[in-house]
């Protein structure tokens, strides 16, 4: 019964999300991923440093020396990668995933990535390490259909054939298929965490959140509870299992929709980042739309950070493609206010609240803007 009664909830998504929705999720670009049997799980053991007191951040005299308490209290911290191929028999759908686990007994509270489109389960790697190194395992998880294969079949036609194929994956039946992707991840986390070789007692499952790249924005909206119906109807992904979302680069066409009644429904604290050139190279949003969810959500706890000179591709990693001059100072930045977010909102930590409150937008001047409400 339940099973039909998603078939059906989606079949009306399918519908309402190809009225409402232009494709407009940008892409992750090419990415590498490691091969893994089917079945199988890949021991990556790897450890992290956190950035010293010399790091090229704390250089800058553009940033405040004041860090956030989770950078400021730990100097580093080992953890352990795992790639797994997981099925979900009820789609008959292989969903693979990249598993950043902490050292240490546990449980710990859990993060859920989503790449963005033409991406995988490689895609931000800064973050599944700087989560994990901080006490969070990291799933990074990869969505069929929307994933790299969708580039590296036309790859060898050129680019204009590689954005084309991108262009037609950016589709209401891929968000769906993602959202549901997600649900199954936190499904096989509550089984797995009863009885499993490498979850088994692991997991805080009071501690979720879900964040996400461009589309895998979107889907994280979808799971907050962004809602895909016109006047009075409500359709939506929400799981109240999450407990806080954090959005990079977020798609924000509303279609002459008003952003108050998209994100009525979304209750959970979010963390929205972006850059002033943030413009998307797939789809209609534009820099400037990508603050529309953070204007739009009224529960409070949201906060928006906009990085000056900020582009799309900062957030999900260049993977392939030549970095630029800021790259480093951004994503150290990204590591500590999500971390500090996540210790502000899943284990209720007061002093990460505080700075986040109070110390976050000098710690960014000169780097970029800091609200919240």
């Amino acid at each position: 019964m339940l099973r039909q009664g998603r078939a059906f909830l989606s079949v009306i998504l399918l519908v309402a999300i190809s009225f409402c929705l232009r494709p407009s999720w940008a892409s992750d670009l090419p990415l590498r991923t490691p091969e893994a049997s089917p079945g199988s799980s890949l021991p990556l053991t790897s450890s992290f440093s956190l950035p010293s007191s010399s790091s090229s951040l704390q250089q800058s005299p553009a940033v405040s020396p004041l860090l956030p308490p989770e950078a400021a209290s730990i100097s580093s911290s080992g953890f352990s990668v795992y790639l797994e191929d997981w099925l979900d028999g009820a789609r008959n759908r292989p969903i693979a995933v990249k598993i950043y686990m902490p050292s240490g007994k546990g449980p710990f509270p859990v993060v859920v990535f989503s790449h963005g489109l033409g991406g995988s389960r490689e895609a931000a790697t800064y973050l599944g390490e700087y989560w994990a190194a901080h006490g969070y395992v990291a799933v990074h998880v990869q969505h069929e259909g929307s994933d790299d294969s969708v580039w590296k079949s036309v790859s060898s036609n050129g680019r204009q054939a590689v954005m084309a194929a991108m262009q037609a994956a950016a589709n209401g039946r891929n968000l769906v298929a993602r959202a549901y992707d997600v649900k199954f991840v936190l499904d096989e986390l509550e089984r797995r965490n009863k009885s499993d070789h490498l979850l088994a007692h692991k997991v805080d499952l009071t501690q979720i959140a879900v964040a996400g790249h461009s589309f895998g924005a979107g889907t994280t909206l979808a799971i907050a509870g962004q809602n895909y119906a016109r006047g009075t109807q409500k359709l939506s992904f929400q799981d109240d299992r999450v407990k806080a979302a954090i959005y990079l680069s977020p798609p924000a066409d509303m279609h002459g929709r008003d952003p108050r009644d998209v994100f009525a429904d979304i209750h959970i604290p979010g963390l929205l980042m972006t850059g002033t050139e943030d413009n998307s190279p797939i789809g209609n949003t534009s820099a400037s739309q990508r603050r529309i969810p953070f204007d739009g959500i009224a529960t409070p706890g949201q906060y928006l950070v906009n990085f000056q000179g900020g582009d799309h591709m900062i957030f999900g990693g260049r993977r392939k493609i030549a970095p630029r001059p800021q790259d480093e100072v951004f994503q150290q930045c990204i590591q500590r206010i999500t971390t500090a977010f996540l210790d502000a909102t899943l284990k209720g930590d007061s002093s990460s609240r505080q700075w986040l409150d109070n110390c976050a937008a000098g710690y960014l001047k000169g780097i970029g803007a800091f609200e919240h409400k």
